[in-house]
């Protein structure tokens, strides 16, 4: 009875514990939400314009298909990172007066990715609820996404249709019909601009940008987003479920920058308001909480790919 008792309190010891570093690190990511993220805005009207002015370069032939399939490659996933970010209301933060730029943003992403945010936004959140869980997270078939050589094509196209599947199974018939109504002006918009184009005779060109360059960004996104970070797709629970993957030194600084800061994932799975340029910040501040839950911290450098250290990398 008193062993007992003893394991009791030992367990009732180690919640509190357990509760009051979850607290910690959340009181050190609070001062990261809520502010008005205009460097996601300043992404979003890049990335944009320059998606629109490469396909009007590429009509003009004044850049060759195949340069304009690698430059929407990288601009389809630098889309998501808005896109991402408005899904979970981090552009406009607390300031409900800019919650239309936001949703501006989103629809903008959404439309050079050609996802719908109003889609995506329910079929994302579902995972986050759910990550890792092989009956109800949506985005578990990336777990297989590299069996074979043809699975990453066969993931990239089914995380196209999810989007839509599940909106139609879970919010269509419970959901405003305001909401079904900006979903199907939402798919209007990022459709009908690419078919007149197309029809316009620019068959080649529209293969290439829309198909090739756009389902190549779409593969990147999700290796990057959704495979890589969560692998090996086992782990399920707060702190345990996502990868931080850090890169040191000057390459890595830029490695980081140019992963979009999705390196970081874990931060935004723990706090999903807190922008993503702001991840290594939060991630300084609370590695020793995210240790101390057992998180999945690894290193990627010049010897290898493994289990992070005890030491600091001070020069990321």
């Amino acid at each position: 009875m008193a062993e007992c008792l003893l394991t009791i309190n030992q367990s009732r010891h180690m919640m509190k514990t357990t509760d009051s570093l979850d607290q910690q690190a959340r009181q050190a990511a609070q001062s990261y939400m809520g502010e008005f993220a205009w460097p996601t805005v300043v992404l979003g009207v890049t990335v944009f314009i320059a998606y629109i002015s490469t396909v009007i370069l590429v009509a003009q032939g004044q850049f060759p298909a195949w340069l304009g399939v690698l430059l929407v490659i990288p601009l389809t996933y630098a889309s998501y990172t808005v896109l991402h970010e408005a899904a979970h209301g981090s552009i406009s933060g607390s300031h409900q007066s800019l919650r239309w730029l936001n949703e501006l943003m989103g629809y903008l992403a959404g439309w050079v990715m050609m996802v719908p945010l109003t889609a995506h936004r329910h079929e994302h959140l579902a995972h986050h609820r759910n990550t890792n869980n092989p009956e109800s997270d949506p985005d578990y078939h990336f777990a297989g996404m590299w069996r074979s050589p043809w699975q990453p094509i066969v993931a990239t196209v089914r995380s196209l249709i999810n989007q839509y599947r599940y909106y139609f199974t879970h919010r269509w018939q419970q959901g405003p019909r305001s909401q079904n109504v900006r979903l199907c002006l939402e798919v209007l918009c990022q459709l009908v601009p690419r078919l007149a184009f197309v029809a316009q005779g620019y068959w080649v060109e529209g293969a290439a940008l829309f198909l090739v360059g756009g389902l190549g960004g779409v593969l990147l996104t999700m290796y990057l987003f959704a495979y890589l970070v969560h692998t090996p797709h086992e782990a399920e629970g707060r702190y345990l479920d996502t990868s931080t993957i850090i890169i040191p030194g000057r390459l890595g600084r830029v490695l980081t920058l140019a992963w979009g800061f999705q390196n970081y994932h874990s931060i935004h799975h723990l706090f999903p308001r807190v922008p993503f340029y702001r991840y290594c910040q939060v991630f300084d501040e609370i590695e020793d909480v995210m240790n101390a839950k057992g998180a999945p911290i690894y290193q990627l450098g010049s010897s290898g790919y493994g289990r992070y250290g005890t030491d600091k990398l001070r020069n990321l």
